[in-house]
């Protein structure tokens, strides 16, 4: 490694070029290079391992299952999904027994819910996974203590698309007054 370090040194003064910034572009070279060197061990463990089996993962593990949570106005959704987008299992609120204005109680939707994804979703055991909360505002810290009691959270992303306040109001107009003559 020192020869060819300084075998790099000489070239570049030789060729009267910035030292730091060829330095730094080899630094992103050797790092790309590492990720893909783990990229292609995980695969091959992958393959020859069946997800089943409980498989200790590094810090640079990838996300194999998505779960899914949506907080719509009237029901509450749980999507299980790999990560080519297909859906392994999906839940509703109705699915707990929960019926009309009880599938807005949040709270008891939720813990039903994930209570049901445990146990059916039983091959996921220690594989990374990926946690999309949609609209959940409150209860997002809830949801991702639950979860992590039975599952390896590696990403969190949150979408809130509800506004906050709603739409704006639209401008009252005022009546014009006239003056009548007598």
């Amino acid at each position: 490694m020192n020869l060819s370090n300084t075998l790099f040194n000489t070239i570049t003064k030789k060729l009267k070029l910035n030292n730091s910034s060829l330095q730094e572009e080899k630094f992103y070279i050797k790092n790309l290079y590492y990720r893909t060197q783990n990229l292609k061990k995980i695969t091959e463990n992958n393959f020859k391992l069946s997800p089943l089996k409980n498989i200790n993962y590094n810090e640079n593990s990838v996300v194999f299952y998505i779960i899914n949570i949506s907080f719509l106005k009237a029901n509450t959704y749980i999507h299980l999904s790999n990560t080519k987008g297909e859906t392994i299992l999906f839940f509703s609120a109705g699915q707990v027994n929960l019926t009309g204005k009880q599938k807005k109680n949040r709270r008891s939707a939720v813990n039903k819910l994930i209570m049901l994804l445990v146990k059916k979703a039983t091959f996921i055991k220690k594989n990374p996974i990926a946690i999309h909360l949609r609209n959940v505002k409150s209860y997002k810290f809830t949801i991702i203590n639950k979860l992590k009691q039975f599952y390896w959270i590696k990403i969190i992303k949150s979408f809130n698309q509800i506004p906050y306040n709603g739409c704006r109001k639209s401008k009252i107009r005022r009546k014009k007054f006239t003056k009548k003559f007598k």
